[in-house]
């Protein structure tokens, strides 16, 4: 049972420091708990068998530092979007010269059309 503990443990510590350090806000704080959780239970079940705590106090550790880091990221870090201006400017643009060129071929296909009444009149 005490492996099983320190299995889910470690897991979920890695999930928690993949999630800590990539933008998943404060959902990063799921695994930290559950490795803390499991961490709890498999350092008072190594404290009963007199087995080694050193891993079971590690994903302690690493299951609180993954909540402090979560949580003092969603806190700190405000996911803003900022306006581009320029982006905008080129998109604008580019409409433009879409209408001029839309407005270009229209004519040419107009001439076209003339050019072929011309020749069935004929």
């Amino acid at each position: 049972m005490r492996i099983v503990l320190i299995s889910i443990a470690a897991i979920a510590a890695v999930l928690g420091i993949i999630m800590a350090i990539l933008p998943f806000g404060t959902i990063g704080i799921l695994p930290g708990v559950i490795a803390l959780i499991t961490g709890l239970g498999a350092y008072f079940l190594s404290k009963k068998q007199q087995k080694p705590q050193k891993l079971s106090v590690l994903f302690l550790v690493i299951g609180v530092l993954v909540m402090i880091s979560s949580g003092s990221k969603s806190l700190w870090v405000k996911d803003e979007i900022a306006e581009d201006k320029e982006f905008q400017q080129k998109e604008e643009n580019s409409k433009e010269e879409a209408i001029k060129e839309l407005k270009e071929i229209e004519n040419e296909l107009e001439e076209i059309e003339g050019d072929l009444e011309e020749i069935e009149a004929e």
